[in-house]
Order: structure tokens, then sequence, then C-alpha cells
């Protein structure tokens, strides 16, 4: 990319320590570094290459590859992920042309600009902006923000990239849109997604510290081990994921909200906590997640009234500021996504269970509702989500976990609250790999316990002790990365 403007870098900034070793740009005795992978080539994407190069008129006549077209169906998908129409794919993947030639190439040839979409070094990390993903998202974000209410549907494509990009060489971008035309056309196969399989999961420990565990759920091992993250005087923990990247946010001891991040890509966490922006004291509760590169925070404050602010993590921009989203004596907090739509669940002073949802393609928040089954008496909540189903887990009298579910499909939810065991827990989180979800609990004596429930075939297993003898635990959080 080729605007130079300066930009605000807070969450840059944050994570710095993120980022991989600062590269320079090959000089004449230096090798370029090869080009990033975008994803399985499959067996068919030779026959697809060879097909366009028969129609292919631009930049990419005769040049289409298979490797070209797994980075044409990596934006591809990422664009159908969030439920943009095919128009969306098309002007990226003319971007991509435009300034990769649909190479995810590593060098920092144009100022510090790598990738699909040659996005310099505030679009995210060094990693982040090679995981073909996470800069889809990045330039689709922006995308949206430029043109409120979709309007990019009815512009040019051109004009549209160029609006993003901001290039030098503005006309170059229509050229290519008939060939990206052709090329999102032509993948009408998604390539296999690997699915995530790792479950990252944090408590505050006995010192009021974090520690982390992680579970490999394709191999079934478990770390075995708790290490230490530091921070001190937590009480609440709660995480989001955006590209292979996880975010933690914290409460400390005087409710403000801190971060820190862990890169899975490259194995690195960020060197200390962080305080989010906003200013925000008194808070008792939060919960996270994470629409794109988008992370949404909700915390509970002096009253139970829910606050929000909101991170773009493509950009590098947190809102700064703290809106008041309403409700009275709420005194727990979940989220979940469907789609583009953040499903907030809180408990009520007397243990009700209420919902709203968030609609981040139209920016429409929906008022409280009461979650139907009339449970009375939780005191602890968690939300996944598996496809358009939302698993609401919430702790009743005794310490003991319930159950029901929504199908935000069909707007049906089961209207009853199971009871599925467990005694004298204390907290609960959960996390899905494929079609499984997990649900994590502090016991009576700060014990990490779990189990699962596999809404593919229907099955829950029982409860076990998660592996490293960890005790004394208050708050749990757990997040999935491949």
């Amino acid at each position: 990319m080729k605007n130079h403007a300066r930009r605000l870098l807070s969450i840059a900034v944050m994570t710095a320590a993120l980022a991989a070793p600062m590269l320079v740009a090959a000089g004449p005795a230096q090798a370029l570094l090869p080009n990033r992978s975008c994803g399985t080539v499959v067996g068919s994407d030779s026959t697809t290459a060879a097909n366009l190069n028969k129609v292919l008129t631009g930049k990419l006549r005769n040049a289409m590859t298979a490797y070209r077209v797994s980075c044409a169906r990596a934006i591809a998908d990422a664009t159908r992920a969030r439920g943009l129409s095919e128009r969306a794919a098309v002007i990226a993947v003319t971007t991509a042309i435009v300034e990769s030639v649909l190479e995810n190439n590593p060098n920092r040839l144009d100022h510090t600009s790598v990738g699909l979409f040659q996005q310099q070094d505030w679009w995210g990390s060094f990693e982040e902006r090679l995981d073909p993903a996470y800069a889809t998202n990045a330039f689709l974000n922006a995308m949206v923000k430029a043109y409120p209410n979709n309007a990019w549907q009815s512009q040019p494509i051109g004009v549209v990239a160029q609006k993003v990009q901001v290039s030098a060489y503005p006309d170059r971008y229509q050229l290519e849109a008939a060939d990206a035309q052709r090329i999102v056309s032509a993948l009408s196969t998604p390539a296999p997604v690997t699915p995530a399989s790792r479950v990252h999961v944090e408590v505050v420990g006995a010192d009021g510290g974090m520690h982390n565990t992680d579970a490999d759920y394709a191999s079934g091992q478990w770390s075995g081990t708790w290490t230490a993250m530091g921070g001190s005087a937590l009480k609440a923990l709660t995480s989001a994921v955006t590209g292979n990247t996880m975010h933690v946010f914290a409460l400390g001891s005087t409710g403000r909200v801190y971060t820190k991040d862990a890169n899975y890509t490259t194995g690195q966490w960020s060197s200390g906590w962080q305080e989010v922006p906003g200013d925000f004291q008194g808070a008792t509760a939060i919960s996270a997640s994470s629409t794109g590169n988008q992370v949404h925070l909700e915390v509970l404050g002096a009253g139970g009234v829910m606050h929000n602010t909101d991170a773009d993590y493509g950009t590098g921009q947190w809102t700064g500021v703290w809106a008041d989203m309403g409700g009275t004596g709420l005194k727990a907090l979940t989220t979940a996504v469907t789609g583009s739509t953040m499903h907030v669940y809180a408990v009520g002073a007397e243990g009700q269970v209420f919902t709203r949802d968030a609609n981040y393609g139209t920016g429409q928040w929906t008022g409280w509702q009461n979650v139907p089954g009339g449970f009375l008496g939780a005191t602890d909540i968690a939300a996944s989500s598996t496809g358009n189903q939302v698993h609401l887990e919430v702790l009743g009298a005794g310490g003991v976990m319930h159950n029901t579910d929504a199908d935000y499909g069909t707007g049906q939810w089961t209207g009853v609250w199971a009871d599925m065991g467990g005694s004298g827990l204390t907290a609960l989180t959960t996390a899905v790999t494929s079609s499984t979800m997990h649900v994590y609990a502090i016991g009576a004596g700060g014990q990490v316990f779990t189990r699962d429930a596999n809404y593919g075939t229907g099955q829950w297993t029982g409860w076990q002790s998660v592996p490293g003898d960890e005790s004394g635990a208050t708050a749990i959080t757990a997040s999935t990365t491949k």
C-alpha cells in the first residue's frame, strides 16, 4: 500500500513485543525471502490456474499459478466468512492483484509494506500482515468504514480499492477488476480449512497473577503445566482472538481494565500488561468477543450498568471511550458471536438471565430481553457458538451447571435449562474446536475442571481435572487458535 499518512498506533505500540524482528529491504547482496503460504494448494488449483490463463487479460495474463489461486481463495474465504457479498471478494482480489500480483510477499520493498495487500506497519504486526485472513479482514474493515451503509456495493471497484489503499497510482485498480471477477467466479470450491484445535486456558491464581496452560485437541495433549504470566491482584479475566493472536483482558484491584497479547503464530507474548484506553474504573465483570479484526469489550460498572468499547486490530485503533449500554444491577457477563452479530448475556440482581444483540454489519443494538426458561439464582455465565447455535451455561444453586441453547438461524431457544451436574463450582468459561464445546470450571478449592459437549453427536463427557494441579484459582477464561 502506498499511503504514507501518519496514523495513530495505540495498539501497535501496545503490542510491539509481538512483532517479528525487523527485516531490512534486500540489497544487491541479499536474497529475497520466499513468498509465504496462503494455505493449502489443492490438486484442482493447477487446473483452475490453467483455465484462468486462457481468459485473463491484465497483469496476470498467462501468469496464474496454483499458488496464486490459493492466495485468491484465502481472500475469498475470509470475505465469505464475514457474510459479505461476492463483490467484496472481487474488490479485495482486485486490490491484491495490483499490490502483490496475488503473492504473500514478506519482503519490505516499499517502505514497510508486506503481504497480499502490501500493508504498512500500522495495519498490524509483521506476522499478522502475512496472515491472509487477518490482512483481508483489515482491508475489509477499512472498506466498510470508508463506505457506511454498504455504499461500496454501488461504487466502481477501482474507486473503492483506491479509497482504501490511497495509492499514488489510482487508475491501476479498475484495469484489474474484470480479471478479479473471473478469478473469484472460478473459486467455486473453498480450500480445506485447518480447524482451530488449540485451546488456551488462563486463570487468576492464588497469587493474584495470571497463569496459563494449553491443550491441543487435535493430538489430545495438554502442556500439563501452568505458567505464571504476571499481573497482581487481578479479579476477572476474558479473552478474544483476531487472526491467530489471543488478546487477554483483566480487571485490576480497582476495576481498571488491562490487556496483553499472545501471538500463536510466532509463539510470543507481549512483555507486560497495558491499560485499555478510556480510563475506566470500578469494573466488576468483563467479557470480550471478536468479529473479524475487531474486538468488542464489555464491562459492568457502578450500579451493574454495562459499558462497551471497541478495538480494531487491523488499523491499530481503539475507540478510546466507554459507552454506557444500560442495564442495572447486572453482576456477570458473557458474549458469543454468530455471523457479524455479537450476543451479550448478563446475570441480573436476582440471578435472572438477560440478552441483547449488537449487529456489527448494521451497527444496531437491540434492547435487553429475558432468555427463555425462567432461570433464577445464576451466579456466573458463559457462552460459545457452533455455527448459528449459541450454547449458554450458568452456575446455579450449589454451584451446579445448567445449559440452554439457541439457534439464531431459526430464532428458536430450547426454552429449558438442563441440569449438567457439578457441585461447588464458582466460575465458568467455554471454548470451541470444530463442533465440540469445551467447558472449563473452577471448583470449590480453586481446582480447574473440564468437560466437553460434541454438537455433532449430541454427546457430553463427564468432568475431568485439567492437567497441572492448579489450585486456588479465582477467575478463568479460554480461547481457541490454530
